[in-house]
């Protein structure tokens, strides 16, 4: 794992989250990995004070678990506690992807394909970190403009969720081409205020995660065992 650089600064807890969250997206920490605040201190040069400020954030949010005893773990769901998530996203994301097509003006329109676009130039990189970023962009591009401000917010509150599936998943070049392609379909329906069809694609796309998700957590599941 690389050494991520850390400025001291006046704002080392928000510098050491960030680390901390860009390496959870691009899967350096990946589902299982254990933490403890004294080898993140010697790895990333900083006083433990910050790093159990970041700790306890990530935690607050649910990205990271406490284990007994002492230290963190990034956690790994199961298959069936998947299946809950995908259940859920299923009654609130294919509903507002139809209000977006309905709502959302060109300019608005154009920042789901910029970032469409931006996953389609990153998709054969080795460094999975560019495609998560376009990723995490596209969704808020997606989700962050609808006038239903309370059902963004809660939408947003899977990206703890979406960090461990791009962390099983976005390292795989030939997937990420695949995500684009169901993407790029998703954004034409947008572009033609298509609201029916945008709402089953993204119903298409959710069953799509799941199938991937849970052969991902088998995967995981065979090799720790």
């Amino acid at each position: 794992m690389r050494t991520s650089a850390i400025k001291k600064s006046a704002t080392l807890r928000e510098q050491v989250f960030d680390v901390l969250l860009s390496e959870l997206k691009t899967g350096d920490l990946a589902p299982g990995t254990r933490i403890t605040e004294e080898a993140l201190a010697r790895r990333l040069e900083v006083s433990r004070t910050p790093i159990r400020e970041a700790l306890g954030q990530l935690t607050r949010q649910g990205i990271l678990h406490a284990r007994e005893g002492g230290g963190y773990l990034v956690p790994s769901p199961t298959v069936t506690e998947v299946g809950h998530i995908i259940a859920v996203r299923m009654l609130l994301e294919p509903p507002a992807v139809r209000m977006a097509a309905e709502e959302y003006g060109p300019a608005r329109i154009e920042r789901v394909l910029k970032a469409i676009r931006a996953q389609a130039s990153a998709a054969g990189k080795a460094d999975p970190g560019p495609f998560a970023r376009a990723n995490e962009e596209f969704r808020r591009a997606l989700f962050g403009g609808l006038a239903n401000q309370a059902l963004s917010r809660l939408i947003a509150q899977f990206d703890g969720h979406l960090h461990f599936v791009r962390a099983v998943t976005l390292k795989d070049t030939a997937l990420r081409r695949t995500i684009v392609d169901k993407q790029v379909r998703i954004g034409e329906v947008l572009e033609r205020r298509d609201g029916k069809q945008a709402q089953s694609l993204w119903r298409a796309y959710l069953v799509f995660t799941e199938e991937v998700m849970s052969r991902a957590l088998r995967k995981l599941q065979a090799s720790a065992g």
